[in-house]
């Protein structure tokens, strides 16, 4: 008999996640799992902080495509064809394909990748973010979430008053620095001023610092800064087209951002036709949706997969984290 149910996943973090956008104690997250008898496949929906996407879009979309579109299922190709006539939110899509292609990968006795037809990577090197704090405070962060095993660290900045934090931070760590913005900046001005401050620390590349609306500044701040540029925020569920080339020198790809493993790999291949640098992202998820992310993880030139890190508690156990290196666990 074929099942679809959708739980309500409730995430309490280690401490504040603060962000640009806002910040949170903890986050609600939902398993969508897809079963046939005993074998089944979960996915996970997580949410961007103080996002567009409601709880209740996700319950009443995934009710709506579990009674209308959900049975007699046949193949991959099928069911992307009727998540494609559900318009669902691209976090519900790539919960409900995920779980299906975790179920096929059971019925086949196979992996995900054999699944989907890509190379697999089994290890991966993960940035680690850090949530927005008080300068006085980072030094004690640092060595309870020892902070040196890992080869980057994200650095969640608020606004062009952050200098001396991103100096603190880049007195304390030696390897290169990736500054997410959230699109905190208003113009490419105070931008490029704020990267020409801190010039002289290693930093390796900033994502989304203006805001997606403000396309203009973003070519602009391309133009004035030799930093490399990750587009975040402007890149949600549509392809890579040929206009980002003037704003950005690379992409952030996200499966929940992106709406399924089959739209992200499709942005992956359109970004490196570009001649873009590719990321592979996460939101705040277990690592159920960061073993789903190293999927498709192959190839790709920066990875920020720590979501799971920040857990109180991960009630999955598919991943590990090994001197800064992501493994597959063994339940995996």
């Amino acid at each position: 008999m074929v099942r679809w149910t959708l739980e309500k996943l409730v995430l309490p973090l280690k401490r504040e996640w603060k962000i640009s956008r806002g910040s949170v104690f903890e986050k609600e997250n939902y398993i969508v799992t897809y079963s046939e008898g005993k074998l089944k496949g979960k996915g996970e929906v997580a949410f961007i902080t103080n996002g567009d996407i409601s709880k209740e879009e996700v319950e009443q979309g995934f009710k709506n495509f579990a009674d209308n579109k959900g049975s007699d299922l046949n193949g991959l190709e099928d069911i992307m064809a009727r998540i494609e006539e559900s318009e669902l939110p691209a976090n519900l899509r790539f919960g409900i394909e995920s779980a299906y292609v975790h179920f096929l990968a059971q019925l086949m006795e196979d992996t995900p990748q054999r699944v989907l037809g890509v190379r697999e990577v089994t290890n991966i090197a993960t940035s680690f973010s850090i949530p927005h704090m008080g300068c006085d405070e980072i030094e004690d962060y640092f060595q309870s979430e020892s902070l040196q095993r890992f080869f980057s660290l994200k650095v969640k900045i608020t606004s062009e008053n952050d200098i001396d934090y991103v100096r603190k931070i880049g007195s304390l760590f030696s390897g290169p620095l990736r500054l997410d913005g959230n699109e905190c900046f208003s113009d490419a001005r105070i931008a490029g001023e704020f990267l020409k401050e801190i010039s002289d620390l290693n930093i390796e590349l900033v994502e989304q610092p203006i805001s997606h609306s403000h396309f203009d500044e973003c070519c602009r701040l391309r133009e004035m800064s030799s930093t490399l540029l990750m587009a975040d925020e402007s890149l949600q569920d549509g392809p890579v087209i040929d206009d980002f080339q003037r704003a950005f020198h690379g992409v952030n790809i996200k499966l929940q951002k992106a709406g399924g493993y089959i739209k992200a790999m499709n942005q992956i291949r359109e970004a490196r036709a570009l001649g873009f640098k590719t990321m592979l992202g996460c939101m705040i998820e277990s690592s159920l949706g960061i073993s789903s992310a190293m999927v498709i993880g192959h190839g790709v030139d920066f990875y920020d997969l720590d979501g799971f890190l920040h857990l109180k508690k991960d009630p999955f156990d598919h991943v590990f984290l090994e001197k800064g290196h992501l493994l597959y666990s063994y339940h995996h």
